[in-house]
């Protein structure tokens, strides 16, 4: 302390003030306390040293607890200032010169403001001291070596000298402290940071996971307790309480464990596919499953999950999500079934224009052998019924289709019902109860009465199937309103918005399985024995309805009967009379001339055969370009009768059109063993033309073509 207090007097050189001490010195190794005052000079060579003189000698009288303190805080570490009430610097321990330096010769100012990094402080401290208060902070103060921190406490004081109140300051280097405080905050900070970061991605995880539960379904089952769990989105799909437990939809055993749930057609696909997925627990599960909820109703979900395995290496956990597909599958159902009605559509039209060719040609080798001597109007009526069956069966396969020509009108549902009721009851023979309900006001329907009457049939002929041992055919009609889409039980399509009329047909037969149930309306699907039934008198229905703009519903289970209800649109005019069934008979012509176009030669020669029978001169081709070429260099015929389909890809439609152009004089009728849409039939009408339906008998050619000469529509 010694050294560092006489090098901070030599330090500051000559032209200094004296500076005057107490201190104790130790001659004989006994404490005098005495006042030095010393004295910088300059002494050989420039060298700087310091005069000491002994001013006097303390009295040991004197305050030994004053004299001990101020040799305290001449010795200790702790920077103590004192300064005037303006600041002006007036006395410093070592610690505090050793740190600031001397105060400055000429500096008459605030001393203090100009140790602090912010002068502002400096007046803080003065006005807390004299106001009698302590301030305790930390500030960055400049030193002989630069920026520090210090630790500063003031307090207000006495000077000893004058008596005037000043400022006693005292400060503690903290530097190092507030480094290591600074970056503890930083870490801290950084860890806070962290710590907020990971909080944020859990509850971010955790809230994925809830969404994740609550749109996928979880499973997670338990292979050694046997234990499953379910997630709430999969209990509310299953329509089952959120507390459901789920163990109970397992079996007891949990090696051959299977959902009680399940669908029974899945169940066997189910067990070897868990069986597989617990001895090869690396290889996912996969899999398309039907789950049965809690109000009867079955739904598809795709499952897809992993195996958890234990130390030996054997599964004891199966986790996993199930996505429900339901509305995917039914999507799927009705793109297949929409496929596979348009290519029904397609592969009927094919065979309806080649079965009813072969048809045109039966039927017209039969009327023209009953117009022969001595023939057998036995086998000629059995050949026309076996032709006309013929076209029946092709019209059904059309109507499911959706091909068949309809000819819509208004009709009386309950006359139509009530009047069919004698020849159900005929058909339907013994042993079988045919009971007829009509309300009142029953609405009138819009459809082709001949197709309702058919529908109505096949129907009633369906339900006496089922009952082998008689039983109960019941028939009601009611209306309904329908307010929104309403899906159709059994069927593929759904109901629109509208008003229809139910016409709704019950047996108390033996009822259908739910695979059976599903393929129901397909074509060619029948439960019969071979040669019993073609399988298409359902699937006629149901085409008729979807083209009549009505519906078909099912319902059926083993043992309760069978439900059948066709829905059609309310027609918005009262029907009209029925005039009543009119028997067509031929009508020979007079000799008048037809050209026949008909490409293919069996119905080109049977159809000749007719007209000539007929009494009219023919002339022929099979193709438009002879077609022309015969018209154009012969005696102009007076009609033209031309099938649609013709080889070179020019249509009967487009040829008669060219033809009626050049030579607007010659009627035409078109023929064709395809079905004609209402479109075309109304088009082929405004321009005069006829449309004859392959197969055609006598009579019906005859008609038309009668007609056709005439003019008349």
């Amino acid at each position: 302390m010694v050294r560092t207090r006489l090098r901070q007097v030599v330090c500051n050189g000559p032209g200094q003030k004296r500076i005057q001490d107490t201190w104790t010195l130790y001659p004989n190794d006994e404490p005098k306390s005495v006042i030095l005052s010393f004295l910088p000079i300059t002494i050989i060579q420039g060298t700087n040293a310091v005069l000491i003189e002994v001013k006097q000698f303390v009295d040991s009288m004197v305050d030994a607890d004053s004299l001990r303190i101020l040799e305290a805080t001449r010795a200790s570490a702790l920077m103590v200032s004192t300064f005037s009430a303006e600041g002006q610097l007036l006395a410093q321990n070592p610690a505090a010169l050793a740190c600031y330096g001397p105060q400055r010769p000429g500096m008459n100012g605030n001393d203090m403001a100009s140790r602090l990094k912010d002068p502002d402080v400096a007046v803080q401290l003065l006005e807390t001291a004299n106001s009698g208060k302590s301030l305790d902070l930390e500030q960055l103060v400049w030193t002989q070596n630069g920026s520090r921190v210090h630790r500063i406490q003031a307090r207000r004081g006495r000077d000893p000298i004058t008596g005037a109140f000043a400022t006693i300051v005292s400060e503690e280097d903290v530097t190092k402290q507030n480094a290591l405080r600074l970056q503890m905050q930083a870490l801290n900070g950084q860890l806070e940071r962290k710590v907020e970061d990971r909080t944020r991605r859990l509850d971010t995880s955790e809230e994925r996971y809830a969404l994740a539960t609550q749109s996928a379904a979880v499973w997670d089952w338990d292979l050694k307790q046997n234990l499953l769990y379910l997630s709430p989105s999969l209990l509310a799909t299953l329509e089952f309480e959120p507390n459901f437990k789920a163990d109970a939809l397992l079996d007891e055993n949990a090696e051959n464990s299977t959902i009680k749930i399940l669908h029974p057609e899945d169940v066997a696909a189910f067990q070897t596919e868990v069986t597989r997925h617990l001895k090869e627990p690396d290889v996912p599960f996969r899999q398309e499953l039907r789950l049965k909820t809690r109000s009867g109703d079955y739904r598809w979900f795709h499952a897809q999950g992993k195996s958890i395995v234990g130390p030996d290496g054997r599964a004891t956990r199966s986790v996993g999500i199930l996505t429900d597909i339901t509305e995917r599958k039914d999507l799927e159902a009705s793109l297949f079934a929409a496929h596979r009605s348009d290519a029904i559509g397609q592969l009927s039209g094919g065979i309806a224009h080649d079965f009813n060719n072969l048809l045109t040609v039966i039927l017209g080798n039969a009327e023209l052998l009953d117009m022969a001597q001595d023939a057998n109007q036995e086998l000629i009526t059995a050949i026309k019924k076996a032709a006309l069956r013929g076209a029946d069966l092709t019209r059904h396969l059309l109507a499911y289709s959706r091909r068949q020509t309809l000819r819509p009108r208004p009709v009386d549902l309950s006359q139509l019902v009530t009047g069919m009721n004698k020849t159900l009851l005929q058909n339907l023979g013994d042993g079988i109860w045919v009971e007829i309900k009509i309300g009142g006001g029953l609405w009138s329907i819009h459809a082709d009465v001949t197709q309702v009457e058919s529908a109505i049939l096949h129907l009633a002929c369906n339900a006496r199937d089922a009952m082998p041992r008689g039983g109960k055919v019941e028939i009601s009609c009611q209306n309904h309103q329908i307010t929104k889409a309403r899906p159709l039980p059994g069927g593929e399509h759904s109901l629109q918005p509208g008003n229809y009329v139910e016409i709704l047909i019950r047996d108390t037969g033996e009822g259908m399985t739910s695979a059976t149930l599903n393929r129901a309306c397909e074509p060619f699907f029948t439960t019969r024995k071979t040669g019993q039934g073609s399988g298409l008198g359902l699937s006629m229905v149901y085409g008729f309805a979807q083209q009549s703009g009505g519906g078909v519903a099912l319902h059926s289970q083993p043992g309760t009967g069978t439900s059948v209800s066709l829905f059609l649109p309310r027609s918005t005019l009262e029907p009209e009379a029925n005039p009543g069934p009119t028997v067509l008979e031929p009508i020979t012509g007079n000799g008048e001339s037809i050209h026949l176009l008909e490409d293919d030669s069996a119905v080109q020669s049977t159809l000749r055969s007719m007209l000539e029978a007929l009494n009219y001169r023919v002339t022929q081709a099979s193709d438009a370009a002879t077609a022309m070429q015969v018209i154009s260099q012969g005696p102009l015929p007076e009609l033209i009768l031309a099938d649609v389909v013709l080889p070179g890809g020019e249509s009967g439609v487009e040829f008669v059109e060219r033809l009626v152009r050049r030579f607007p004089q010659i009627k035409a009728v078109l023929m064709s063993g395809y079905t004609q849409d209402e479109a075309t039939l109304e088009a082929l009408s405004g321009h005069g033309h006829f449309f004859l339906q392959k197969p055609m008998n006598k009579a019906r050619l005859s008609q038309m073509l009668h007609v056709a000469l005439r003019g008349k529509p």
